[in-house]
């Protein structure tokens, strides 16, 4: 009676240390540009909430207003552990800042931290410009790249992160997307811990 009764006690344990185990969280970020080659590319504003972004009050995450994306390549996909079925990257060639400024469609550097009211008019409208142009662009252009986090979660479902940073926050599958002048591109992953301190966890 006593060795069944410790046996359904061992039973008990497994089964409730099995129900009661943490679930490890997966973050995605993803950052996505051209590599060593001298071109910009625009962004269709498809991407999903990114905690890096933020408004001018330093309000964050925010979801961008604009229609085009022309000064972010990074995204922290939020919030934290959150993992979309699919990420749409929809991304175009465009000008980079020197004949942007040479057509009036960039925020000169004297004008970009101003607090005078013109200038903050003067912002606006150049931005308003610069998408409209970007909304000139001919269909063929565009090119789309479709990350699938969920199989990425598989792939590191059972690999451990090199390097330093809390197991408790999860992992963080990093894709690097390398965008070339040909409208082709390459991406690779790599994996880490998540930080252990940051300023804002999303």
């Amino acid at each position: 009676m006593k060795s069944q009764y410790l046996v359904s006690c061992c039973v008990f344990l497994l089964t409730g240390c099995q129900a009661t185990a943490p679930i490890m969280k997966n973050s995605i970020t993803f950052v996505v540009g051209p590599s060593q080659h001298n071109v910009d590319f625009v962004f269709k504003n498809n991407w999903p909430l990114c905690a890096n972004f933020y408004d001018n009050k330093g309000n964050m995450p925010v979801k961008r207003e604009e229609k085009y994306l022309t000064s972010d390549s990074t995204c922290k996909v939020a919030p934290e552990g959150f993992v979309p079925q699919q990420i749409i990257i929809d991304y175009a060639p465009w000008l980079t800042r020197e004949q942007l400024l040479s057509k009036g469609l960039a925020i000169p550097e004297e004008m970009r931290y101003s607090d005078k009211p013109e200038d903050t008019v003067n912002r606006k409208s150049i931005r308003n410009a610069e998408q409209q142009a970007i909304d000139k662009l001919p269909a063929s252009a565009w090119k789309s790249i479709v990350l699938t986090p969920p199989k990425e979660v598989a792939k590191y479902k059972f690999q451990t992160p090199e390097g330093s940073g809390n197991p408790r926050r999860g992992k963080e599958i990093h894709y690097i997307i390398s965008l070339k002048p040909d409208g082709t591109y390459s991406i690779k992953t790599e994996l880490y811990w998540k930080e252990s301190y940051q300023r804002t966890w999303n």
